[in-house]
């Protein structure tokens, strides 16, 4: 890739840009020609267009056909979605608009992209047509983006290191500014009613697919891209080309390339990493755990780090937090939460049977005395910031923590570094210690997501759907979903983080942590 790159001063670069900017615009569609090069021809609710998707092994059935796959979606989310009163989105006027639009013979990648954008626009953090990344275009920059404060950063995984060290910092892509990337990214990716840190985190795994966003944006599918990028001080640009030629698959690592293991760090820190929250790295962390926990018993403080932990089960944090909790604690109520009225659920005492995910109904004979009790002391002030109609939801489930006698107690200072590669059981694990005396969280925002999702398969297509059918709340009477977990400190990472060049975040924690202890404070 690096001998077919070319970086040229500003003065030489205007008139070639100029030009090309001139062809990029009368080659756009009319919709898209008066937005460019400031902004482009995307907008979320334009649902329209069937010709999105990947084209090499495309599949394709009769508008007919899709207009009943459109239809059975209708009646998926009007039976079981927990969020569609959420909003004020009319999903089914959308539905119609794109039925409307449909050619004759309909490309199920086409209408895997369609489909997959329409379910992100009522706030549903985990909606999405599963899979739906392998049905869009594969090519793309094998270059990823970062984000320091409020510029965006350009680098490669493989060596890690900046793109350009000279010009670190990207203006603009083809001409368009990379705030609009970053929004078209980020409306795909999650939707428009999403957290920051949710249309960052899915947005940042779809900056590679380059010809799939241009398309979505009405840009030209050239075999190369124009970059602007912008020198460290600001004073000085240039522009680079990059070849529009990689396999997007080839590239998925994770940014910051943290280490999956716990350590004892200097001045007498612990430090526990949470890696996943499912999967082989959750049971080692679950079964390795109570070692740690002892070696850690005597040190001053101790850091959990849960940064890029993503989501999955509840395992990890029902093994972790009663470590925290003194013995002759109260149960601990963090997450409340209703289900839409399924046929599954006709019984809701029977629901959650699963110890790994432990609620109690509010009217189960069952449940614990104590547990009730404390159910009932975080009704009297908790408010949800949306109600679910009464008549479509079930009444309230509620899941309390509990001190453990094989859990000693660890009463040091605790911080939690967090960011938004955390969602679904990772906001839930994050929620749950937001709050709980003795534990900062240090970092950036979670994802915000909670909603027990389902797939719903569509007939004809085989498409498969996933709607969240549960509304969850936090304690403070917040939705996960569009909200996320506030860090108590705000702790951004620098580039030289994001391609593991080295972990300022850490480091700056170990300093707080020092500072606090010499001052005698917490």
């Amino acid at each position: 890739m690096r001998n077919r790159t070319s970086l040229f001063p500003r003065n030489v670069a205007r008139k070639v840009l100029t030009a090309g900017l001139l062809a990029m615009a009368l080659a756009m569609p009319s919709f898209a020609r008066d937005a460019a090069p400031h902004g482009s021809g995307f907008h979320p609710y334009d649902l329209d267009r069937n010709d999105l998707g990947r084209s090499d092994g495309d599949r394709f059935i009769s508008r007919a056909q899709a207009v009943q796959d459109l239809d059975a979606l209708a009646d998926a989310i009007d039976g079981n979605s927990s969020y569609i009163t959420a909003s004020t989105f009319d999903y089914r006027g959308a539905l119609a608009r794109i039925k409307t639009a449909l050619p004759e013979r309909v490309s199920v990648n086409g209408l895997s992209t369609q489909i997959n954008k329409f379910v992100r626009l009522f706030g549903d953090d985990h909606a999405l047509v599963v899979g739906w990344e392998k049905r869009i275009p594969q090519t793309g920059i094998a270059v990823q983006i970062g984000r320091a404060d409020a510029r965006y950063f350009l680098y490669t995984e493989s060596p890690g290191g900046l793109l350009d060290a000279r010009y670190p910092y990207v203006r603009a892509i083809d001409g368009v500014p990379i705030e609009e990337w970053v929004r078209v990214m980020g409306d795909i990716g999650q939707g428009p009613l999403s957290s920051v840190s949710a249309r960052f985190s899915r947005g940042y795994r779809l900056f590679p697919y380059t010809n799939y966003l241009r398309r979505e944006m009405g840009l030209p599918e050239t075999a190369e891209v124009v970059l602007d990028m912008v020198s460290e001080d600001g004073r000085d640009s240039a522009l680079r080309r990059l070849p529009v030629d990689t396999p997007v698959k080839a590239m998925a690592a994770k940014p910051f390339r943290l280490s999956n293991d716990s350590r004892l760090l200097a001045g007498n820190v612990g430090y526990l990493r949470v890696p996943a929250h499912r999967g082989e790295l959750a049971d080692r962390f679950v079964a390795q755990l109570p070692e740690w926990m002892r070696r850690f018993k005597d040190t001053d403080a101790l850091i959990i780090d849960a940064r890029q932990g993503g989501g999955g089960r509840r395992t990890v944090l029902n093994a972790l937090f009663p470590y925290f909790m003194p013995a002759n604690a109260s149960p601990y109520v963090f997450n409340v939460v209703k289900l839409r009225q399924r046929p599954e659920n006709a019984d809701p005492t029977q629901v959650f049977d699963d110890p790994d995910k432990q609620f109690w109904y509010v009217t189960d004979p069952k449940a614990p005395a104590d547990e009730r009790a404390a159910y009932e002391r975080l009704t009297r002030s908790f408010v949800p910031a949306w109600n679910p109609p009464k008549d479509r939801f079930t009444d309230w489930y509620f899941m309390a923590l509990k001190p453990s006698a094989d859990k000693p107690y660890y009463g040091k200072p605790v911080y939690m570094l967090i960011d938004w590669g955390l969602g679904s059981a990772g906001d839930i694990f994050t929620s749950a210690f937001k709050g709980y005396p003795g534990i900062t969280l240090v970092g950036t925002a979670t994802m915000g997501r909670s909603g027990q999702g389902v797939e719903f398969p569509l007939p004809n297509s085989q498409l498969e759907v996933n709607l969240s059918t549960m509304a969850s709340f936090q304690k403070t009477g917040e939705r996960y979903d569009t909200v996320g977990i506030q860090p108590d400190i705000p702790m951004e990472p620098i580039p030289g983080d994001w391609y593991g060049a080295g972990d300022s975040v850490l480091m700056r924690v170990q300093a707080l942590i020092a500072a606090r202890k010499t001052s005698g404070g917490n």
